[in-house]
């Protein structure tokens, strides 16, 4: 079985939309493997300050891909 993780990222998806999840969550590692360590703690750590909420009845947040290419071709987004 193939599951979606830092080691088997998925390549096909430019964004998601997905609610918070504690530290611990086994849900990180697919988001790690979409959008990186890097930007996923300091997303975390952003939503800690502001107080976001967490679980099915907490915010939301979009996560989208970074294509570096779009600056050179569309300019600056």
């Amino acid at each position: 079985d193939v599951v979606v993780s830092p080691g088997h990222p998925v390549l096909s998806v430019d964004g998601l939309l997905t609610g918070w999840h504690e530290p611990e969550s086994s849900h990180l590692q697919m988001l790690e493997a979409f959008a990186g360590p890097g930007p996923l703690a300091a997303a975390y750590a952003r939503a800690l300050e502001l107080g976001y909420l967490w679980h099915e009845f907490g915010d939301s947040h979009l996560i989208l891909r970074d294509f570096p290419s779009w600056d050179h071709e569309m300019g600056s987004r």
